[in-house]
């Protein structure tokens, strides 16, 4: 299952002797279209910043539950962003160098964002993360790339009506692609999704980025690694969106060149 590439390649590269000052937490839902771009920026700038990368994949569903949030296609004036939107949809793979095709279809089920049918309603790739999380954390990143594709990015996934076709066989094919054996992949998918632990590690991640004051998908939480009594009352930072990195950067004093380091945004 080869990923899907970006048009332009990754040419900078942190330090070898630069030491992780601050550890990046990224909570995410895979269905958020935001959080594939937010995904492939993390991955760029990972090996810039002085970073370690936590990858934490939670419910969505349970966020906007939580915080009493509504999806933006479901608020009441949404009608009246659809020009904007759309434009920003189409701008933003230009900005982010990643390509996305249109929300797939079955988003929501046929009766809205409740209706079990969709994939807002779909916990299985979630799961199936929460399991890798668990069970091999350092396929976590490949398989996350493996499902915003699937859901996002490839068009061999959708049927002729633009539905994602997300099957137990699928999923399989994204743990043998994470480095996982097609005995373990097939055990991932019919057993460990269903099992207690996985379920209760989501909530609990899901329970925590709300927490920490996460209200969508994607949230980041940067953290001090370095170990100074000097900054031991100091708040974690907390950001929502796939359009704050330039924010990050700047409250870090890290590099920021914008969404691509390959093709950076020319200076005046």
């Amino acid at each position: 299952m080869p990923l899907l590439e970006s048009k332009n390649k990754i040419n900078l590269q942190k330090t070898k002797d630069v030491m992780a000052t601050h550890r990046l937490t990224f909570f995410y839902d895979c269905l958020s279209p935001f959080s594939c771009w937010a995904n492939v920026v993390v991955k760029r700038y990972a090996k810039i910043w002085p970073v370690e990368v936590q990858y934490r994949p939670f419910l969505l569903g349970g966020v906007m539950a939580a915080t009493k949030n509504v999806p933006p296609a479901a608020r009441p004036w949404s009608r009246s962003m659809e020009k904007i939107s759309s434009q920003d949809m189409k701008r933003n793979q230009g900005y982010f160098s990643c390509s996305m095709l249109p929300i797939p279809t079955n988003f929501f089920g046929p009766d809205g964002p409740a209706d079990k049918r969709g994939l807002a309603r779909d916990m299985r790739y979630q799961r199936l993360l929460t399991a890798i999380q668990l069970e091999q954390p350092h396929s976590l990143a490949a398989a996350t790339d493996h499902i915003f594709d699937i859901i996002h990015r490839g068009e061999q996934y959708r049927d002729d009506k633009g539905n994602v076709q997300l099957t137990d066989k699928l999923l399989e094919e994204v743990c043998v692609a994470s480095g996982f054996s097609s005995e373990a992949a097939s055990t991932l998918v019919q057993e460990r999704i269903h099992a207690d632990d996985v379920k209760q590690t989501l909530k609990n991640s899901t329970i925590e980025a709300v927490s920490k004051g996460a209200f969508g998908s994607p949230t980041f939480v940067i953290s001090s690694l370095v170990d100074d009594e000097s900054k031991s009352d100091v708040e974690d930072q907390v950001y929502f969106g796939s359009d704050r990195f330039e924010q990050m950067a700047w409250a870090n004093g890290w590099a920021w060149v914008g969404p691509d380091p390959s093709n950076p945004i020319g200076k005046l």
